[in-house]
């Protein structure tokens, strides 16, 4: 057997930075990982030589790991067998990864990580549904997390960890959807028409990007990365988006030739003047947008501006909309608006 193993770390849900290991077979075959428990890389390699000299650097192939084990990297845009085979057939991006390894780390793992993953069955998934509706978490949610939980003992499934999918005889929950309560059209004209300057702080840039998602229906990260060089005279060239990750292709991967009145124009060279052919909505001459939460803050303020606050009952709706990270705040107001009242 070869003595070979691999140490990395990653941070687990309770905030600590805990080492695991892959080893090799006698066919150089890399397998794991497997959790050492430790929080060094010193007491991480002295636990793996520990186990060199049981011979039990490699876990028996018949042991089953457990739920945590199994999902330690399963989501790891460098390291994960399942995203580098699905990166073969279609394209992902490491957002998608990033946002279902928070899934696993704050919701999942919490749940099923001490189980066998062979103990993971049709039962204890109805149970665990029970358990986020009993959380009060919104079926909407719930599905999200449940297709998450599904792919992982899919791909397990076909990998022989586990002899049959678990989710063969699962179903979903009932996707309850919603009437969307959404600003009036008296009120849209109070935040971004009537008088702007006093709701806005007299901060054109806020106050137009803001507009721009409202008019348009893009999302919040497609407004900030709306670029000068993309601007025409009667519209604008959608063709990317900018978060955390940087410039990248929009999250539907289509580019869109979007239509603007005069007067969106005229605000968007405004701005233009300062920033060039950069990023439009800057505060350092266009090399990078400001943030999406600057958008989001903002606009709460513009809304308890005009009288719209989470303290008053008869704006239950805006209650619904200020609660929520400013990136769905935006989608939800604009699109909702712009199909209803612009068409």
């Amino acid at each position: 057997m070869h003595n070979d193993f691999t140490l990395y770390s990653r941070k687990v849900p309770s905030g600590k930075r805990v080492f695991y290991y892959y080893a090799y077979n006698d066919e150089g075959v890399r397998l794991g990982p497997w959790t050492t428990g430790e929080t060094t890389k010193t007491a991480a390699r002295n636990y793996c030589n520990r186990l060199i000299k049981l011979n039990r650097l490699l876990h028996d192939s018949k042991e089953m790991p457990t739920f945590a084990e199994y999902a330690a990297d399963f989501w790891d845009w460098e390291n994960s067998p399942y995203l580098k085979e699905r990166k073969k057939r279609r394209k992902l991006t490491q957002s998608y990864a990033d946002k279902n390894k928070k899934i696993v780390n704050f919701t999942l793992v919490p749940y099923f990580g001490k189980m066998r993953l062979d103990k993971i069955t049709n039962e204890e998934i109805d149970g665990w549904l029970d358990f986020m509706i009993k959380e009060k978490y919104s079926n909407a949610t719930t599905n999200s997390y449940y297709g998450n939980l599904q792919t992982m003992m899919k791909w397990a499934a076909k990998k022989q960890i586990i002899e049959r999918d678990p989710f063969i005889n699962v179903e979903k929950l009932l996707n309850e959807r919603k009437d969307k309560e959404i600003i009036t059209p008296d009120e849209f004209k109070m935040i971004f028409v009537d008088d702007w300057k006093k709701v806005w702080d007299n901060d054109l840039l806020l106050c137009t990007a803001n507009k721009m998602a409202a008019l348009t229906g893009m999302r919040c990260c497609e407004v900030l990365g709306l670029r000068g060089e993309y601007v025409y005279d009667d519209h604008i060239f959608l063709c990317g988006q900018y978060d955390e990750y940087g410039y990248r292709e929009t999250k539907t991967k289509i580019k869109h030739h979007i239509p603007l009145a005069s007067e969106m124009v005229a605000d968007l060279r405004k701005l233009m003047n300062v920033n060039g052919d950069g990023y439009i909505f800057s505060d350092d001459g266009g090399i990078t947008p400001v943030s999406r939460w600057r958008m989001y803050d903002a606009l709460t303020k513009a809304f308890n501006k005009i009288g719209i606050t989470k303290d008053e009952t008869i704006t239950e709706k805006a209650d619904k909309l200020i609660k929520k990270a400013g990136f769905y705040l935006n989608i939800s107001l604009i699109r909702e608006f712009n199909s209803r009242y612009i068409g």
